[in-house]
C-alpha cells in the first residue's frame, strides 16, 4: 500500500465518526489473536478531546486504539512489530507511555522514534499501554487487514482470528 518505510503525511484528527470502523475492529482482532492474551484492547472509538488538551483525540475518528500489556517487553515487541510493518499495516503513529522520563512516540512522517523530553502525553511515564493510529485509507477495510496479516503469517494460509 505504502512505500517500504516511506515518510508520509500524518493525518491526525480528521473528524468524528459515530460507529466503529470495520478495519480498525479487524486490526484489533488480529493483534489480540497473534499475541495470545499478552495484549488487551483498552478501547478505540471514544469521542473526546485529548487528555489535558483542547484538541480533539484521534480516538474520535475511530482510527486510534489503546493496547494494554502486563509486561513491558510484550508492549515493546508489539510496538516494534507495528513500526517494522507500518507501511503494510497503514500505521501512522505509535505512542509508548511507559519509558522515563516522558514516554516516546513514532510517526509516519519521520519514520523514527522520539523520546519525549518534556511532558507531552498524559499517562507517561509508566503507562502500561501503547496508542496506535491507523491511516484513514485502511480503517474501513476488514478485508485489507485479513489479507495483510495472512500475508505476514505465510506460509500458514487460512489462519483467522475470531471476532471479539
Amino acid at each position: 500500500m505504502f512505500g517500504k518505510n516511506s515518510k508520509r503525511k500524518y493525518t491526525g484528527y480528521d473528524g468524528d465518526v459515530f460507529a466503529h470502523r470495520a478495519g480498525t475492529k479487524k486490526f484489533i482482532d488480529w493483534v489480540l489473536f497473534l499475541n495470545g492474551g499478552k495484549i488487551t484492547n483498552l478501547g478505540s472509538l471514544v469521542r473526546r478531546n485529548m487528555r489535558g488538551k483542547e484538541a480533539r483525540s484521534v480516538h474520535a475518528t475511530g482510527r486510534a486504539i489503546d493496547l494494554g500489556f502486563a509486561n513491558y517487553e510484550d508492549g515493546v515487541a508489539l510496538a516494534d512489530f507495528l513500526v517494522r510493518h507500518n507501511d503494510l499495516l497503514g500505521i501512522e503513529c505509535v505512542v509508548d507511555y511507559y519509558p522515563r522520563p516522558f514516554g516516546r512516540g513514532w510517526r509516519c512522517d519521520r519514520q523514527s522514534w522520539t523520546s519525549y523530553r518534556k511532558h507531552t502525553v498524559a499517562g507517561a511515564p509508566n503507562g502500561k499501554w501503547i496508542h496506535v493510529e491507523l491511516s484513514p485509507s485502511v480503517a474501513d477495510s476488514a478485508e485489507w487487514f485479513d489479507a495483510v496479516f495472512q500475508g505476514l503469517l505465510a506460509p500458514s494460509p487460512g489462519r483467522q482470528p475470531e471476532a471479539q
